[in-house]
């Protein structure tokens, strides 16, 4: 059954009731809150959607004149609207389709958990429906009971006895409503517990979910290369519905945060590295001359020898550019995805996405190889490109099984023949033990020989897991030991 929010507490506009039907079409998670709250309490979409346009709207004004209708309702909005937590919070949420909608699924989950575990409101709502059904059932008897009166050809002994049952059916009807009224009151009572010492601990626990929520959305949509304000509407709903139902996602979203930072301080301290003044060479720009020839330059004897140099780009200066090998190149990442690497799967995740993101600030092409017993799908990303459903993908998968070296080193291999890799360097992440043939190392080494690249390792290292770093030394160039991915933050620096 399709529920629809059609009465309000709230003073309507033209599209309150539109708008938020709209939205329950795109996000399923709202939808979903509504048809299950359904099951509990009848009315409860109008409650999430007065809710919603609380904080949806700029200044929400109550109806007075719709306490008396719905009671239930407007006590509840009446108190979240009256509430510290409330005000803070609509600043933030007024106009803003994502924010409103993940705070009144938030809002409604912990409301309908409420509801199923207290017995005083399912006993009311059971004893309210019961009511209903027999008005219900009384109302259709009467219209039955008024045709058959209004039969010509029946006796008036016949229509005597048709008339007390309809006035027996009345009073019925009466009882109904009155057994109606007072479960609504039940009701209401048991709601007005919920109101004195529930709603503000609800909301609090709301505002940290859903701020959790909407930086995990804005992170994944960041790395699909766009902007939060950006990103369409049913995307971030999607997204929202991703996080969800992947509690991984958050962790990895947070954890990728984490690597940026990590990374941005190990780039930070190489550009400081490689501005330090250790080198020499010849060049003619002031700001890099050495105190030397600002001394040259002073002293009246060695002016003019100074100038004649100057002029002709001889005079020495420091060297900025320090020791790198080339500029910013590709990355190829082969990722551990054996069962030893499970326990850090959300850990691992995030140390390739972060190094998506440098990529595409740095507009580097990169390619992770996901690699076991066998490989993964390889995913390639062109200047660091990629989009939210190649980012959530890439989360969702994990192989598994033993550790295989060969596979990903071949794949990568085969990477660098296209021109978009020529000048790639190779970041390998392990934390287990394989087996080389000695013919491969030779071929892989002459390769790299030729072609000039690198290839840095990162291995994890405990007391459960043991490489053999050896065998990883010897088709590495730098081997990195580390017992977590976040210490291993010489690898932001790869190719760069």
């Amino acid at each position: 059954m399709k529920y629809v929010y059609s009465q309000t507490v709230l003073s309507p506009s033209e599209r309150q009731f539109e708008r938020f039907n709209e939205l329950m079409g795109l996000a399923k998670m709202l939808q979903e809150t509504c048809e299950e709250g359904e099951k509990i309490y009848a009315g409860f979409t109008n409650i999430l959607g007065d809710i919603w346009y609380a904080f949806y709207t700029f200044q929400p004004q109550l109806q007075s004149n719709m306490q008396k209708h719905l009671p239930i309702q407007y006590d509840l909005v009446e108190h979240l609207m009256q509430t510290e937590e409330f005000r803070k919070w609509q600043q933030l949420t007024v106009a803003d389709d994502l924010l409103a909608v993940l705070m009144t699924v938030s809002l409604g989950e912990q409301l309908k958990a409420w509801l199923k575990d207290n017995r005083a409101v399912r006993d009311a709502q059971w004893k309210r429906e019961r009511a209903e059904r027999m008005g219900q059932r009384v109302h259709d008897r009467i219209k039955e009971l008024q045709v058959l009166q209004e039969d010509l050809d029946a006796s008036m002994q016949e229509k005597r006895r048709i008339q007390l049952q309809i006035e027996w059916n009345e009073k019925q009807l009466v009882t109904s409503q009155q057994e109606k009224q007072q479960a609504l009151k039940e009701l209401q009572n048991t709601m007005k517990d919920l109101l004195k010492g529930q709603l503000s601990l609800m909301l609090s626990h709301s505002r940290k979910a859903v701020r959790e929520t909407k930086q995990t959305v804005a992170e994944v949509g960041a790395l699909g290369g766009k902007k939060l304000n950006t990103v369409p509407i049913t995307e971030q709903f999607q997204l929202a519905e991703e996080i969800r139902q992947q509690d991984v996602l958050q962790k990895i979203a947070e954890l990728v945060g984490r690597f940026k930072r990590i990374a941005r301080k190990k780039q930070k301290i190489k550009h400081k590295m490689t501005m330090e003044r250790q080198n020499i060479t010849l060049g003619q720009e002031v700001g890099r001359l050495l105190p030397l020839e600002l001394a040259h330059f002073i002293m009246p004897h060695a002016k003019l020898d100074f100038l004649r140099r100057y002029a002709e780009q001889q005079t020495l200066v420091f060297d900025t550019h320090g020791k790198e090998r080339k500029g910013r190149g590709p990355i190829i990442i082969c990722i551990d995805e054996s069962s030893s690497m499970t326990s850090i799967k959300a850990e691992s995740k995030a140390f390739c996405l972060a190094l998506l993101a440098i990529a595409r600030n740095q507009k580097r092409d990169l390619a992770i190889v996901p690699f076991a017993s066998d490989l993964g799908e390889i995913m390639v990303f062109p200047k660091g490109q990629s989009t939210v459903d190649e980012v959530l993908a890439f989360n969702r998968r994990f192989l598994g099984g033993g550790t295989n070296y060969e596979k990903p080193l071949r794949a990568s291999l085969d990477i660098l023949t296209t021109s978009e890799f020529n000048h790639a360097d190779i970041l390998f992440v392990t934390d287990g033990s394989s087996f080389l043939p000695s013919r491969f190392l030779e071929e892989f080494n002459l390769i790299k020989q030729k072609r000039k690249f690198e290839c840095i390792a990162v291995i994890l290292t405990n007391l459960i897991n043991t490489v053999d770093v050896e065998l990883v030394k010897s088709f590495s160039d730098k081997v990195i030991e580390v017992n977590t991915l976040l210490d291993a933050e010489e690898a932001f620096s790869i190719g760069g």
